[in-house]
């Protein structure tokens, strides 16, 4: 009985001892600092940032200054880490000139988690431990500065920015005010909010980018949604995307399993598979489709080289002129000039109303068509088919036969 108490008295002592030796290794030192840099440059100055995992404010000012502050909240191992970690920050020193001003806040050579031990690689300097570490930026350019931001893993607020613009973004969240001049963007797995934009040039992987008015629009995109206001030119290339535009001008929709929702549109060219298309105005459409979906509240001309399996509503049309065309169905509210279709496959083409129709031409194989003739219309009907079924309101029209006698 002695020696059992003896044992429990033993085992009691040992693990009190782990844990007060545990808890005096896990204590740490804090440093929670804030870092400045700041250079004299020109107002056009060029200016590259690389941001990794730090929530970023930029500002624009009338400054020729490009200043920078960086707060560090981290934990570290031992004090002789958080030692030597300070000072290597506070002895950083970025590329600069007063034409080009390189910063990059990833300053470290590596960092790593493994097996829940987390380490920092500075240059020149042994490896410190870490268990917590987290940085927030602040930054203030010139109204003209040329931006070319590179950025991951961030929050990023932008004032007005003025000069051009570059962003390469992924897993980034940025919302700004007005881009005054160009951009070009690279964004993955990205959300961009902005007040107005200009001309941009982009490249977008699963990215939603919300904007008011816009210039011209260069885009190739997969997985991606972008809304904007009015527009200029728009050049798209797109992937199981949604697009919402106002009005635009001319417009180039290359697609696959996309949706294309408009204002108006000008000259309008489309290249789609398995698409929605919904323009409420839009002037000479140029199309070619498979499975598509397509709404035109008013067009003017519809031309169609190639369909298979689509669906049309249209209000309001100058004219339709189809090259090649199969299971289709065309459902026209009002069509004043002229209908061609070259070549027809099981084709449905319903017509409510016409105005005064200078041609009409079917051609095909298993077509119906509908077709409403306003009553003062003055027409020759000409038919050559096999297996006919026609419906003809033969009361409602006023016939005219001209007699034409041949004298020999």
């Amino acid at each position: 009985m002695k020696r059992r108490k003896t044992y429990i008295y033993s085992l009691f002592t040992i693990t009190l001892c782990l844990v007060l030796g545990s808890a005096v290794y896990g204590q740490g030192k804090e440093i929670e600092k804030s870092y400045h840099w700041s250079y004299q440059v020109n107002t056009d100055v060029s200016f590259d940032f690389n941001n990794y995992d730090c929530d970023l404010i930029i500002h624009t000012w009338d400054k020729s200054e490009i200043a920078y502050t960086m707060t560090v909240d981290a934990t570290l191992k031992t004090e002789d880490d958080a030692r030597r970690l300070d000072g290597y920050i506070e002895n950083l020193e970025f590329s600069h000139s007063v034409g080009h001003v390189k910063f990059d806040n990833r300053f470290w050579t590596s960092k790593k988690a493994v097996m829940g031990k987390k380490t920092i690689g500075l240059k020149g300097e042994k490896t410190i431990r870490f268990s917590e570490f987290k940085m927030q930026g602040e930054m203030w350019i010139p109204e003209n500065c040329v931006l070319n931001l590179s950025s991951k893993y961030s929050e990023i607020e932008v004032d007005d920015l003025q000069g051009r613009v570059s962003l390469d973004l992924y897993n980034d969240k940025v919302y700004g005010k007005a881009v005054k001049d160009h951009m070009k963007l690279a964004a993955k797995y990205s959300t961009l909010e902005f007040t107005e934009m200009k001309d941009i040039k982009a490249d977008l992987y699963n990215t939603t980018v919300e904007t008011g008015n816009i210039g011209n629009l260069q885009v190739v995109s997969k997985y991606s949604k972008f809304e904007a206001g009015d527009a200029g030119k728009v050049d798209i290339d797109a992937y199981n995307d949604k697009y919402t535009l106002g009005r635009a001008g001319d417009i180039r929709f290359i697609d696959k399993y996309s949706d294309l929702i408009a204002e108006q549109g000008g000259h309008t060219e489309m290249d789609c598979y398995n698409s929605t298309v919904s323009i409420r105005q839009v002037e000479d459409v140029e199309l070619k489709s498979k499975y598509g979906s397509y709404e035109f509240e008013e067009a003017r001309n519809l031309s169609i080289s190639s369909a298979y399996n689509d669906k049309y509503e249209i209000e309001s049309l100058r004219s339709l002129i189809v090259t090649d065309s199969k299971y289709g169905v065309y459902r026209i509210d009002y069509l004043d000039n002229s209908l061609l279709l070259d070549e027809g496959y099981s084709d449905k083409l319903y017509i409510k109303g016409s105005g005064g129709l200078k041609g009409l031409k079917v051609n095909g194989k298993y077509v119906v068509l509908e077709l409403g003739i306003d009553e003062k219309t003055d027409f020759r009907f000409k038919a050559d088919v096999k297996y006919p079924k026609f419906d003809i309101n033969e009361e409602a029209m006023n016939i005219k036969i001209k007699i034409c006698l041949l004298y020999t």
